[in-house]
């Protein structure tokens, strides 16, 4: 599987179930993980080293990730960089600003992940995508959780139509693979 294929990226990520519906669980966490992923990483770098460039630790951790939807799908990528940016300033301004940043940083992404394992455990009775594919789950949740945002507007209908497709035959298969594990272990 090529990373730098939407559709393949998104499947694989996707396979934890239907696609809208996961937009409730992983758009908070989503924009969360970044923006509290860049307010630890903003904070670790003297912002006098960059004073004049504005660059710090949160500006390449985002950029490589914009870098990589990029190639994934320059268009969405585009309009997501006034979203990217908005994070990226917030996260920054937060780390300059308030002394215990990095501590309420860290605090929100521990209640995001408990949230979020508690979510799929408890709501859909399935592991996170995180423990199929941490790549998948860390790098491209922001991504996936942005093209459902804009698939319910109507962004690029074959791709959507493309990856409920898919997604729905993984599912299948994972259910249908998970009965089977109960068969039997009941044997």
């Amino acid at each position: 599987m090529s990373p730098f294929t939407l559709s393949v990226s998104l499947r694989s990520y996707s396979k934890q179930g239907s696609i809208f519906p996961l937009i409730q669980d992983h758009s908070p966490l989503a924009a969360a993980y970044l923006s509290q992923a860049g307010s630890v990483l903003s904070s670790i770098l003297p912002a006098q080293i960059f004073q004049y460039a504005q660059l710090n630790y949160a500006a390449l951790f985002m950029g490589t990730y914009w870098l990589y939807y990029s190639v994934l799908d320059a268009t969405a990528a585009l309009m997501l960089a006034p979203i990217w940016y908005g994070l990226w300033y917030g996260s920054t301004v937060l780390a300059r600003t308030h002394p215990d940043a990095t501590k309420i940083a860290i605090g929100i992404k521990a209640l995001g992940w408990i949230s979020q394992f508690y979510g799929h455990g408890v709501h859909e009775g399935r592991a996170p995508a995180l423990l199929d594919n941490l790549l998948g789950a860390v790098v491209l949740a922001p991504f996936f959780v942005f093209l459902e945002v804009i698939f319910h507007f109507g962004y690029r209908p074959e791709l959507q139509k493309e990856l409920k497709n898919e997604v729905g035959k993984l599912v299948t298969k994972h259910r249908m693979d998970k009965a089977k594990s109960k068969r039997a272990k009941a044997q």
